[in-house]
């Protein structure tokens, strides 16, 4: 899918105003935002399974300070090899989204909610896993799978990296280490962090979305 640079200056902008809302209303206690928050708390915790957590144990460790290194550097190399302006959108898209995290979660500082299954340190808001799993699906989408010749292989990286990040995304929200709005707006973050990045470095001529 190519986008104008005008398209995504909008889409970026849109996506910029709703975080800011979302930090806004969870930053002031919004009552909607809190009985949303516990609501969905409260449903998926009535609905675990020891299958299911064990599953998403194993599952959230993917995107741990370490497992996330590992595989910004297997990303990062592949990249590095075929195109270095992708190398740099990916690593921009990454700090970034680590950096912007860490400030806005001592900035809003909200408390964790209790979680019965995982023991989790910091503060909540947003949720930095979502922020770099949606930067890896759309570095997988947009910047490694274009650089892949064979059809198959291209295929079944995409769907086994999209499965994973986005089971990523919902462990957080399953185990009770995240409310909603913070995976919400994590996430929200992470496509903010990725599109600046592929504005900056594939202006023109490599407009890859």
């Amino acid at each position: 899918m190519i986008l104008s640079t005008k398209n995504k200056i909008i889409i970026l902008s849109l996506l910029i105003l709703s975080f800011l809302t979302i930090t806004f209303l969870v930053a002031n206690k919004n009552a909607f935002v809190i009985n949303l928050d516990n609501t969905v708390k409260t449903f998926v915790e009535n609905h675990q399974s020891p299958f299911v957590s064990n599953l998403m144990l194993s599952v959230t460790k993917t995107l741990d300070p370490y497992e996330a290194l590992v595989i910004f550097a297997i990303f990062g190399l592949f990249l590095i090899l075929k195109n270095k302006k992708y190398f740099y959108a990916f690593t921009i898209a990454t700090s970034l989204g680590i950096v912007l995290t860490e400030t806005i979660k001592y900035t809003v500082q909200r408390v964790r909610p209790n979680s019965l299954l995982l023991m989790e340190q910091g503060f909540s808001f947003p949720s930095a896993h979502a922020t770099i799993a949606m930067v890896f699906i759309f570095s997988s989408i947009f910047l490694l799978v274009p650089l892949m010749k064979k059809g198959l292989i291209k295929n079944v990286f995409l769907l086994v990296s999209s499965i994973i990040f986005l089971l990523v995304i919902f462990s957080r929200i399953y185990l009770s280490v995240h409310f909603t709005s913070d995976v919400v707006a994590g996430m929200i973050l992470g496509s903010i962090s990725f599109l600046f990045a592929e504005m900056i470095c594939c202006y023109k001529k490599e407009n890859v979305l």
